[in-house]
């Protein structure tokens, strides 16, 4: 009985040694893994040479601009979480000292702040006030799409990804620019 414990004992410890480890990986270890659809290593180096494009090129200057971010629009077969990308880009501009986000148009909490200055249970020396939030200067809208080919018996997936900046005064765009992420891999990969 106790040969037959051991052996059974031994058996799970081999079975258990020769299990895959799970990692934790740091961004720049995740950032070698290569895959065939996107990743957010690939979203935010785009993301940030056209961020870095568009501030040195068209919100350069002194001024600093108050800024609604609009959700990147997913245009791929793949299911993108891209609220995260919009995140990132928000935290980016931020960062630069160029620009101030507002979330006006995502977040109702200013909007019904405000209607608490009707409400009789309200101490009105605690409510904000209305009149005193400012509309966006300009507006970045972003859209990521795929394009797929067969090149010499391999699949070429092209994502591109693409932002433009528009001045809400009087509706022009005054910048835009695309970053094309290409990938080579198995004709056969499914990508969605």
């Amino acid at each position: 009985m106790m040969k037959k414990t051991l052996l059974i004992l031994a058996a799970l410890v081999a079975v258990g040694g020769c299990s895959p480890e799970t990692q934790n990986l740091s961004s720049a270890e995740s950032a070698e893994l290569v895959t065939a659809k996107l990743s957010n290593n690939d979203f935010e180096n785009a993301a940030k040479l056209m961020i870095d494009d568009m501030l040195m090129h068209e919100l350069s200057g002194n001024k600093t601009y108050l800024m609604e971010v609009a959700e990147v629009r997913n245009d791929t077969m793949q299911r993108i979480n891209t609220a995260d990308l919009t995140d990132y880009m928000k935290r980016e501009l931020r960062r630069s000292g160029k620009v101030t986000v507002t979330n006006l148009n995502e977040n109702t909490s200013v909007a019904s702040s405000r209607d608490l200055n009707n409400s009789a249970i309200m101490d009105k020396s605690t409510t904000m006030k209305n009149a005193t939030v400012s509309a966006a200067d300009v507006s970045l809208f972003g859209r990521i799409s795929q394009q797929e080919f067969i090149v010499n018996g391999k699949k070429k997936i092209e994502y591109v990804f693409s932002l433009s900046l528009t001045n809400l005064r009087n509706g022009t765009e005054i910048w835009s620019n695309k970053e094309v992420i290409t990938k080579l891999t198995n004709k056969n990969m499914k990508t969605w």
